[in-house]
């Protein structure tokens, strides 16, 4: 049997306060850990996240954030290794390479979000126009 680790939440991180938050939340990867934070009562890791649709080791993660650092350190996203590198240097101190950063997170098998790659012949006024329906040659061709 898995034992249960008690998470002491901060007065302010009620579960009405973070569902707000978490409906306002625009960042997809900070909404889905708010959403993990607002549906902590009486629910294990596991059920939190079948029902986020994460893995049981990220909601467990995250928690573990929360216990750590509070509702920042469960929330918070970098976007450039640059970033992390300025995170870890702050508070302790330890000055890391970009390429020591990555290899870092690799380490602890941690991605950062890429963007998704676009052509470089794309128009992006043509897939707009497609986007919204307007697309002159309609698809299947009709007989």
């Amino acid at each position: 049997m898995a034992r249960q680790t008690a998470v002491v939440w901060a007065a302010a991180d009620t579960a009405e306060a973070l569902h707000a938050q978490y409906r306002a939340e625009p960042v997809p990867e900070v909404r889905v850990r708010l959403h993990v934070l607002w549906r902590r009562l009486g629910e294990g890791p596991t059920v939190a996240a079948a029902v986020v649709g994460v893995g049981r080791s990220s909601v467990q993660r995250w928690r573990c954030w929360y216990r750590a650092g509070g509702l920042a350190a469960a929330t918070g996203v970098f976007a450039t290794a640059g970033a992390v590198r300025d995170w870890i240097e702050a508070p302790w101190g330890v000055a890391y390479t970009v390429a020591g950063v990555y290899t870092l997170l690799q380490r602890l098998r941690i991605r950062l979000k890429t963007p998704r790659p676009r052509h470089t012949k794309a128009d992006p006024q043509a897939q707009a126009a497609w986007k919204k329906g307007s697309s002159q040659n309609a698809w299947p061709p009709r007989a």
